[in-house]
């Protein structure tokens, strides 16, 4: 596609005809001021120190757990095709 067939393309030409929309100044400055409080939220939990963990957080717990469920889950499916086999 070259520039010139962006030029005749009729779609192209119809999003050129589409009037421009400005926002609401007011609603942009709400949205604005709530997007910076958001932000420094953000900003203020990421300077507070972190917790002391212990050695049974939650990192460790959480995939243990993930691959305990998928071991039980790969054997209970290998079970089942044995037995729909015959084994």
């Amino acid at each position: 596609m070259t520039t010139d067939d962006i030029r005749e393309d009729p779609v192209m030409e119809a999003f050129a005809r589409l009037p421009v929309i400005e926002p609401d100044p007011r609603r942009a400055e709400r949205v604005r001021a709530r997007c910076h409080g958001a932000m420094g939220q953000r900003r203020r939990a990421e300077k507070l120190p972190a917790r002391a963990t212990s050695p049974f957080s939650w990192r460790r717990l959480e995939p243990a757990l993930l691959a305990g469920v998928c071991a039980v889950y790969l054997f209970e499916v290998l079970r089942r095709a044995l037995l729909l086999y015959g084994f």
